[in-house]
């Protein structure tokens, strides 16, 4: 009698469980400011767009200068908000969800927690991490949302290094030993700075394609179905202060299959006009041409892998 009334109470678990969380759609989709959401089959299931900002206002709660791009400083932080899409339909369960922060490598080096419970209505999680230089490092990071284990969404962002200003040097006296000095300066040649790849920094977002008219990622994430007409774009922004004007630089995608051979390789040759630019190349992956499993797209820069980004192709459902 006793172990009925357990297999009882498991299948009245499992069932509101499956209620709460249905199973989500596998091909993601592009929500509310760009986020990728992972949609759910139930109508009116829980779904959730991502902004990123600097701070979280203490009035209304509303995000303070939302951005995708932050600077690496001290006392720094990034916020998240997840704004939750049907919370209403599901107001009579306990929802738990987990915000999970991953670096530029795909390690996760956080993650939060946090429970609604049926007498709490909130419709946004919060969560923030420190950026400060002794613990990050410039890249493209992510944030994933789970809801009851079970992916939900994801949005990208990136860390940049902070650039020093120039201090203002105060006026002097020039002396005639000066004047000479500068003179014989004036009649020799200035030798521009190389620009090195240790210097060189480079981040990367794969995507379907990209907005005609703003110019934003569309489909952005790191599985793709193979499919007619279909295509991963590589979108890799550099960043480097010291970059001179017109200074011609050389850059080599790979594309590598699952048997870790280059089955793609595009020479791609850049004259500086700004220290940060973009500059991008696609693959086509119909059923003809790839087989489900794991890629690798690189960028090589004076023979050495500067930013690398792993992918994975997978068969269209049935």
């Amino acid at each position: 009698m006793i172990y009925r009334k357990i297999i009882i109470l498991l299948t009245i678990t499992s069932l509101a469980f499956l209620t709460v969380c249905s199973d989500r759609i596998e091909t993601p989709s592009e929500g509310e400011n760009s986020t990728t959401i992972f949609r759910s089959k139930s109508v009116n299931g829980i779904e959730a767009s991502i902004i990123f900002c600097k701070g979280i206002s203490k009035k209304n709660g509303k995000p303070i200068k939302a951005d995708t791009i932050f600077t690496i400083k001290e006392k720094a932080k990034v916020y998240v908000a997840v704004k939750l899409f049907n919370r209403e339909f599901h107001k009579d369960k306990n929802l738990m969800f987990h915000i999970d922060w991953l670096d530029s490598t795909g390690n996760s080096f956080y993650k939060k927690r946090i429970d609604l419970t049926t007498s709490d209505s909130s419709a946004i999680l919060l969560s923030s991490i420190s950026i400060s230089p002794n613990k990050r490092n410039t890249g493209r990071y992510v944030v994933r949302v789970y809801l009851f284990r079970e992916l939900i969404t994801e949005k990208y962002f990136h860390l940049k290094k902070l650039v020093q200003k120039p201090k203002k040097i105060k006026k002097q006296e020039v002396t005639k030993k000066k004047i000479k000095s500068e003179k014989k300066d004036v009649n020799k040649k200035s030798v521009k700075p190389k620009v090195t790849n240790e210097t060189l920094n480079a981040s990367i977002i794969l995507c379907r394609k990209i907005n005609k008219k703003t110019g934003k990622p569309i489909g952005a994430g790191n599985k793709f179905t193979i499919k007619e007409k279909a295509k991963v774009k590589a979108i890799v922004t550099f960043e480097n202060p010291k970059i001179k004007p017109n200074e011609q630089m050389k850059f080599y995608f790979k594309w590598i299959g699952p048997d870790g051979k280059i089955f793609y390789k595009k020479r791609i040759v850049y004259t500086s006009s700004n220290p940060s630019f973009t500059l991008s190349n696609s693959i086509s992956i119909t059923p003809e041409k790839r087989k489900p499993g794991n890629y690798t797209m690189q960028v090589v820069f004076k023979k050495k892998i500067i930013s690398e980004q792993k992918f994975e192709l997978v068969l269209p459902e049935n």
